[in-house]
């Protein structure tokens, strides 16, 4: 029975691989006739997104230079968002990964003076000890970069004027990691999503590695002292995290 099956599991995830590489295929070239207008935005004074079709990668104004949260996965349009913004790839001299996903790590390549920061629960994808998606199959979290420094909650960096603090939120993945900026901006990856400008369960079959998990992070969120902001990587963001949180 699972000989049979196994077949009909690769079959399923490669015509699901086609379907979503020719649709992304169509919308890459419709966004990218109007892309200043329709994926980058100033969100706050020092707060820039750049979206692909995938994801969102955030950066923070530090002093004269940049931190990144997360880099998405098209670089065609990460590198016409830096330019469109006056931004150099030497300019971001730090990267806070909030998991392994490709959506979320493939264009580290890009940054090669910049100094990279991962989840040590998340590490064990990068050994492969997992397998990500199991409609996928030959699917694997890999990360294009020799030395990064593994980091775990609790932990904390000044970068200039910036604290930065680290904060655990499994579900989506068992390593899954959100970034506390300045106390006001929390930056929560694929931890959840934002609906309807409240934070809910995203992706609850194929996506999620315990739902269970997410649904304490929700909890966890829900509790935090001083967040004034919520930015997502695939939902957007909130200036109103009180709303964000309440039942």
């Amino acid at each position: 029975m699972n000989i049979k099956k196994t077949p009909y599991k690769i079959l399923i995830g490669f015509i699901a691989l086609i379907l979503i590489s020719l649709i992304s295929f169509i919308i890459y070239f419709y966004l990218m006739l109007n892309y200043e207008e329709r994926l980058t935005e100033r969100l706050t004074d020092d707060v820039i997104v750049i979206n692909d079709l995938l994801s969102s990668m955030y950066l923070v104004r530090v002093d004269s230079t940049y931190l990144a949260i997360d880099t998405g996965f098209f670089d065609s349009f990460l590198e016409r968002g830096l330019e469109y913004n006056n931004i150099l790839p030497d300019e971001i001299k730090y990267i806070f990964l909030t998991h392994s996903d490709a959506d979320h790590v493939n264009n580290i390549k890009l940054f090669k003076s910049a100094k990279v920061f991962f989840p040590k629960e998340e590490k064990e994808m990068l050994d492969n000890k997992r397998q990500r998606f199991t409609f996928l199959p030959f699917y694997s979290n890999e990360i294009d970069l020799a030395n990064y420094n593994l980091i775990q909650e609790g932990d904390s960096v000044m970068l200039g004027n910036r604290k930065i603090k680290f904060i655990s939120l499994p579900g989506h993945t068992k390593g899954s990691m959100g970034f506390i900026v300045d106390d006001k901006y929390l930056f929560s990856g694929d931890a959840f999503r934002l609906k309807n400008g409240k934070i809910s369960v995203p992706f609850r079959k194929y996506f999620v590695t315990s739902e269970n998990k997410m649904l304490e992070t929700i909890h966890k969120v829900s509790k935090l002292d001083s967040i004034k902001y919520i930015f997502t990587a695939h939902s957007g963001f909130t200036a109103d995290f009180q709303f964000a949180i309440s039942k």
